[in-house]
């Protein structure tokens, strides 16, 4: 009986000591399952902090980016070639351009002629603005440019100025009529045919007057290099004036130069752009040499800058055109600095929005001008609705009503 006890006993014992090892056992995994929940936990968290770290470094990132697209604007530079009546219209227009996009203009200003030239001969412009159209279209024909690489951007006017009022010199028989100026600024009774036909009567006694005196001198740019030197010789021909005006000729390799010999004193009389003539002090006498104002031959020793402008019917139309000096095709359109449409094309029509509208403003963004060259948005700015409409106050008109083309 005790024997069967102590047995009992023994087999209690070993019981609870499995019972004690296997709580124990329990408890550790249940620590250790914790610890590595935690852990896991800590991890995780650690993760995502990262994670959310990185994206709002990334959205910062991002928008500096789109900061600087906006205001970023190119540190590059073109060079332009220009013929020397539109000089001054494109100092302005260069300078806009470069405060817009920071792209710099460097401009060499020459004849059409010579600059026609110049790059038959390999000379690195990006832009080529000449006086007339035959010029650029010779680049296109002889494939040193891409066809679509010729724009028209404005159409200039032919100019005569001349010193003094010469109807003091004329007969009793003129003395009281309108001067050739005068018959520019007539009254809105006057069609465009009877002041054309003013003009041109009032033009042509004027330059018989002048040429009467062996002394006078008249400067014209040449006409082999500059269109303007052209129409002045087109327009003495249809005056039937070219031989009796031949000995009286001061020839300028380009207008600018016809204009400074005029302002200089050097001659009575100049053709010159009408662009430049709107520059043009009504008194040169300060200006001038002591003995021109003899030449003169005015009472009152002051010399009269009187501006008539030929009439057209009288030369050629001066079509203003450019290149952009490549073979490959410049990039032209879309206008990147023309307003949007405001309508939709498919929307129904709406009475009150006119066919025309657009909207007032669209600010220029250089990040939309990606992987368009600088040459084609100088080209653009030139072409677009607000510059064109600027061309008037300088003495041109838009060669198309809005946008590129040819």
């Amino acid at each position: 009986m005790d024997a069967q006890k102590v047995m009992l006993f023994s087999l209690a014992m070993r019981l609870s000591s499995f019972v004690n090892l296997a709580m124990l056992i329990l408890v550790s995994a249940s620590v250790a399952l914790s610890v590595t929940a935690f852990t896991s936990s800590v991890a995780q968290a650690s993760s995502f902090e990262a994670a959310n770290n990185t994206v709002n470094e990334g959205s910062v990132i991002s928008a500096d980016k789109q900061n600087q697209s906006v205001n970023f604007k190119r540190d590059e530079k073109i060079n332009v070639a220009v013929a020397a009546n539109f000089a001054k219209a494109l100092k302005s227009i260069a300078e806009q351009f470069t405060e817009l996009t920071g792209i710099e203009v460097a401009v060499t200003v020459s004849s059409s002629g010579t600059l026609y030239a110049q790059i038959q001969h390999g000379a690195s412009f990006d832009v080529f603005l000449s006086a007339d159209r035959a010029r650029p279209q010779a680049l296109v024909d002889n494939n040193l440019v891409h066809h679509g690489n010729l724009v028209d951007y404005a159409k200039g006017k032919l100019a005569f100025v001349y010193a003094g009022d010469l109807s003091s010199e004329a007969s009793h028989e003129t003395s009281g009529e309108r001067n050739c100026e005068q018959f520019a600024r007539s009254s809105t009774k006057d069609t465009t045919a009877q002041i054309n036909a003013l003009l041109t009567d009032c033009l042509s006694r004027q330059l018989v007057q002048l040429l009467e005196n062996p002394q006078n001198k008249v400067a014209i740019a040449n006409p082999k290099l500059a269109p303007y030197g052209d129409a002045a010789q087109q327009t003495l021909q249809n005056l039937s004036l070219w031989h009796p005006f031949l000995p009286h000729r001061v020839m300028g390799k380009n207008v600018l130069q016809a204009l400074q010999f005029y302002t200089t004193g050097s001659v009575k009389g100049a053709f010159v752009a009408y662009s430049s003539a709107l520059d043009l002090p009504a008194n040169l006498s300060s200006n001038l040499p002591s003995h021109f104002n003899s030449v003169v031959n005015t009472e009152s020793a002051e010399a009269i800058t009187v501006i008539v402008p030929v009439p057209e019917t009288l030369y050629k139309p001066i079509i203003q055109s450019l290149v952009v000096n490549s073979k490959t095709v410049a990039t032209l359109s879309p206008n990147l600095f023309e307003p949007l449409p405001i309508k939709n094309a498919t929307a129904p029509v709406d009475e009150s929005v006119h066919k025309g509208d657009v909207e007032p403003t669209r600010a220029f963004r250089l990040s939309d001008a990606n992987g368009v060259s600088s040459p084609s948005l100088f080209v653009q700015y030139l072409m677009s609705q607000g510059v064109q409409h600027s061309l008037i106050e300088w003495g041109y008109e838009p060669t198309i009503a809005s946008g590129v083309g040819n």
